[in-house]
């Protein structure tokens, strides 16, 4: 028979691309965070300059308001554009958006040629938080925020194919052939986090020890005697609680991890000694089941122990 083996895995969450998984959804779910998760992350910081903001003039858009509230946003006409088109309606001070960056945005996302409001962060009271890579987002959202500081707001015009393709989104209230406008308020760029922050919490005591270092990365899982014998069903223990979104099947997200054999035998895998965090999409089989399971409705900024059994491994 094959040996069956249960591991541990210690897996803080840092950056989620929120993703909208059903027509019903929560509050959670959203147009534009579904836009930035199109392809899973695969290299969560970058040394490249952020290169020229695109610039443009976005005819047949109209929005009015302050940065930092509400705009409104009137489209009287259809608008289609045939590349993606930027408009700076109010340029910030602040660090510019590289890529790898983290982003932080409040947006308002209109159908192009209806002007119906498809989706707004600001009756949430909650923005967008992802990671800008290429192939990690819209082509369009991509182009438009490159190179723009933090403190900016622009409208972007998307056509089909730096948007979600000649099919459009019907699901999002977008069809075929139509673009995106978005407006879009750029309130915070910073580096990918390394580390999860949040409120501290006790592990069960019948999990071995997670000793970590004096800068808090997690080394090895220690023994002590008083573990379960075996895992039958797994086990999440979150140590610290993030205080971002929970996160949700189909969404993309930046983790960092170490994985051991249970109880305390062989560090298997880390991410920790590569340099290299993890990007993956939840519950597409991208990962293990017990990532799938474990991982799903927990925040972000939290650091997660997954005691995970043979079959769920």
């Amino acid at each position: 028979m094959p040996r069956r083996v249960s591991r541990l895995l210690v897996v803080p969450l840092l950056v989620v691309a929120a993703g909208c998984t059903d027509s019903g959804g929560t509050d959670e779910d959203t147009a534009a965070a579904d836009a930035t998760s199109q392809a899973p992350a695969t290299d969560p910081g970058s040394d490249t300059e952020p290169g020229p903001a695109a610039t443009g003039e976005l005819a047949g858009v109209t929005v009015t308001g302050p940065v930092g509230d509400e705009p409104e946003v009137k489209i009287p006409d259809p608008v289609s554009v045939d590349e993606t088109t930027v408009q700076v309606l109010e340029r910030g001070d602040g660090r510019e958006v590289a890529e790898g960056d983290q982003v932080t945005v409040s947006y308002v996302f209109v159908n192009g040629t209806s002007g119906n409001v498809l989706d707004n962060s600001y009756e949430r009271g909650q923005p967008l938080v992802f990671q800008l890579q290429a192939g990690g987002t819209l082509p369009g959202l991509y182009t438009g925020l490159l190179g723009q500081p933090a403190g900016s707001r622009v409208a972007l015009a998307i056509p089909p194919q730096d948007g979600f393709g000649p099919q459009g989104n019907p699901q999002l209230g977008l069809e075929a052939g139509e673009t995106l406008v978005f407006v879009i308020d750029i309130e915070q760029v910073s580096d990918v986090p390394t580390m999860a922050e949040g409120e501290p919490q006790r592990l069960p005591d019948d999990l071995p020890e997670l000793e970590v270092d004096d800068g808090g990365i997690p080394q090895r899982f220690v023994a002590e005697g008083d573990e379960r014998a075996s895992l039958r069903e797994l086990v999440v223990a979150p140590v610290i609680v993030g205080t971002g979104p929970k996160v949700q099947p189909g969404q993309t997200m930046t983790v960092q991890y170490l994985g051991q054999l249970y109880p305390d035998g062989q560090i298997f895998d880390q991410s920790w000694t590569t340099g290299q965090p993890f990007g993956f999409q939840l519950g597409t089989g991208g990962v293990i089941p017990g990532w799938d399971q474990g991982l799903d409705g927990q925040r972000v900024g939290s650091r997660v122990v997954l005691a995970i059994p043979s079959d769920l491994a």
